[in-house]
């Protein structure tokens, strides 16, 4: 009877099964069959569709919409293929940007948290000169081109004895005043450079050379508000990003310590 058994074709069948089973479950590279099923739902298509829409400013036709669906499907094809031939591995390009998708993974739950108003307070309050206000300038300005320290040094001198400006001014896309402007919006404009050196200038006169990036200028402030502390109010948004900015690396360094716990390390010329 058993003799007989074992020569039923069903038992080789069944026996080559189980070889084959066995084989990829040893070597890891066993294949699910639902690797080989891709399904384009009913998310995947909106999804398709919104993409071409942000691209486009109009809905794709049939054609378009087609052709969208035939490139989901190659791009999946050939991630699925690249994967079984271990493309993925030791790759520099694919280990960096999995690297950034985890630690955004890590750190993008405190996007979705609101930290307090005391919060922010006390985040404003252990560094009070970082979040002060600027002062704000009223003031002109000559652009007097590429030249020696000396020779602005006289056309400014000159200027306060009266000279018109025009007689020095070189055309120059910057504007010729500004008004209520704080050191950002100068440097915005001017570079930091040149705003950095606006503090130092007595108001009402022509003075300088002050240089930027572009070259000497002649500078008269005719206001100047000073600085003061800010209130909650008045920074709100950038404490919060900051806030969250220092949560999240907070957050991304705690996940890397408890994925480091998992696995035994060892680099060449350490103990």
């Amino acid at each position: 009877m058993l003799r007989k058994f074992i020569r039923e074709p069903l038992f080789h069948f069944l026996g080559g099964a189980l070889l084959v089973f066995a084989f990829f479950w040893a070597t890891g590279t066993g294949r699910d069959p639902s690797d080989y099923v891709i399904s384009i739902d009913e998310s995947d298509l909106a999804r398709l569709e919104t993409d071409w829409i942000q691209n486009f400013r109009r809905a794709p036709t049939q054609q378009e919409l087609d052709g969208l669906i035939d490139q989901e499907i190659a791009e999946e094809i050939y991630y699925r293929e690249a994967l079984r031939l271990g493309l993925d591995k030791n790759d520099p390009v694919i280990r960096r940007r999995l690297y950034t998708k985890m630690r955004f993974v890590d750190g993008e739950d405190t996007d979705n948290v609101a930290p307090t108003d005391a919060i922010l307070q006390q985040l404003m309050d252990k560094d009070p000169a970082k979040y002060a206000l600027s002062a704000l300038y009223d003031f002109e300005q000559i652009y007097l081109g590429q030249i020696s320290a000396t020779e602005a040094g006289e056309r400014i001198n000159e200027l306060n004895g009266g000279a018109k400006s025009t007689a020095f001014s070189r055309s120059i896309s910057l504007p010729s005043t500004l008004e209520r402007a704080s050191i950002t919006d100068i440097g915005r404009q001017f570079g930091d450079k040149f705003a950095g050196q606006l503090e130092g200038l007595e108001t009402g006169v022509w003075s300088g050379p002050v240089t930027s990036g572009f070259g000497v200028h002649a500078v008269k402030i005719t206001a100047k508000a000073p600085g003061k502390p800010a209130a909650l109010g008045d920074v709100r948004q950038r404490v919060v990003n900051e806030w969250r900015a220092a949560q999240q690396t907070e957050q991304k360094e705690k996940a890397l310590a408890r994925y480091r716990e998992q696995y035994e390390i060892t680099v060449f010329g350490r103990p």
